[in-house]
């Protein structure tokens, strides 16, 4: 059994429902996208023990874990034998390995002929194919991105976007050979890095390559460095670039393009065909104190995007963060009570605002596939657009998370 994607849409750029499903360990499960992937740090939803994860929600997760914030574990799975999500406990989940934690900036300039580096918190690691896939047969995941280097942005040199072209052709070749002869990989999904960064020929290069290879998808990388401050890109600087991407890129695979980009950029990929993304915005919010309030219709909330707890005016507040959700925190819990965590410092005041943040895009991803085969998806477009155009405040934010 391989991982597999089938959607009925013949149009190679345009926002549609496809199911991906083939997973060895769970062959009964299959995951409709647009799909949300569960942002974790080392394997565990940050500020969540598994079961408050499971009182969260109790549906199946497909969970996005970075191998820099994995790397230091690797050697001790490798000695037990075991897979990753055994070590972490989380083996009731599908798993799905990138490179880079999508949440934290990702260090620029350090790539390297045959290798690129990751960070995690003892410092710097270089990784070969080789070594790169040698953890990958340790972790054992259910899907994996091929090593790559998407080391570029808006501000990268035409030198700087074709090495990083050219390099990412020669690790995926050396990735999928390993791959193809690994009895431990055969029924594992391998996704092809397009790079290219915002040069558009670059990408069709990229993409010429990867169409010959045997990938159950790609990855739209090369667009960031990771970090909060991918949230406040604007649409117009990546909308080109990605619906380019994907009027290249064959209907039949997936797409998936990650980073802590916000709803409303969520929602013009997903216009432009791209299926899969990651929960690091949550994350990135909850860390700011803020929650999100932009699925919320009530008047309370009316054209705010995020609430940031922390502000004195919520000091006396015994309303819930929105009334209408029914996460366990707006349930049991008032904006007071959480103003009041955060200014002591309190761990439950991250707790309580991760699990409505989570519990929110997990809605809005819902909302986005109803959307779509009710036919309403423009207007979910433009409703949440329109919170984030017109929160001028909340654009030129300039978050720096604590590493």
């Amino acid at each position: 059994m391989k991982v597999t994607f089938f959607t009925e849409s013949v149009a190679c750029c345009a926002a549609r429902i496809g199911i991906l499903s083939g997973f060895e360990r769970f062959p009964n499960i299959s995951f409709e996208t647009p799909l949300l992937l569960t942002y974790t740090k080392g394997g565990s939803v940050p500020h969540l023990t598994k079961d408050v994860f499971k009182m969260v929600t109790s549906e199946q997760h497909v969970l996005s874990v970075s191998l820099s914030s994995t790397i230091l574990m690797a050697d001790s799975i490798k000695e037990l034998d075991i897979s990753f999500v055994d070590f972490v406990g989380m083996k009731n989940y599908i798993n799905f390995l990138s490179i880079h934690d999508p949440a934290y900036t990702t260090n620029s300039g350090f790539q390297q002929l045959d290798s690129i580096s990751i960070w995690s918190r003892t410092g710097r690691s270089k990784l070969t194919a080789n070594k790169y896939m040698e953890i990958v047969q340790t972790f054992k995941p259910d899907l994996y991105i091929a090593l790559c280097d998407g080391d570029t942005n808006i501000n990268s040199s035409a030198k700087r976007v074709s090495n990083a072209v050219n390099r990412s052709k020669t690790l995926l070749e050396q990735c999928l050979n390993i791959h193809q002869s690994s009895d431990t990989l055969k029924s594992t999904g391998i996704l092809g890095a397009v790079e290219g960064g915002y040069n558009l020929e670059a990408r069709a290069e990229s993409i010429n390559h990867l169409k010959s290879m045997p990938l159950t998808g790609f990855v739209i990388d090369g667009l960031h460095n990771n970090g909060p401050s991918v949230q406040n890109i604007p649409s117009e600087l990546i909308k080109h670039v990605v619906q380019h991407t994907t009027s290249l890129l064959p209907v039949d695979k997936v797409r998936a393009s990650l980073g802590c980009w916000n709803p409303a950029i969520v929602l013009d990929l997903v216009e432009l065909g791209v299926d899969i993304f990651d929960s690091s915005y949550p994350y990135v919010i909850t860390e700011q104190s803020q929650a999100l309030v932009f699925m919320c219709d009530e008047d309370a909330c009316e054209n705010q995007c995020v609430i940031s707890i922390a502000e004195k005016r919520y000091k006396d507040d015994f309303s819930p963060i929105c009334t209408k959700c029914t996460c366990l925190t707006c349930r049991n819990h008032t904006k007071a009570y959480l103003h009041h965590l955060q200014h002591t410092q309190e761990m439950l005041g991250s707790v309580l605002l991760m699990i409505h943040n989570t519990h929110q895009y997990l809605i809005f991803f819902t909302v986005i596939r109803d959307s779509l085969k009710n036919g309403t998806f423009d207007q979910l477009q433009t409703k949440i657009r329109s919170k984030y155009e017109t929160n001028s405040i909340y654009k030129q934010l300039n978050i720096n998370i604590k590493t």
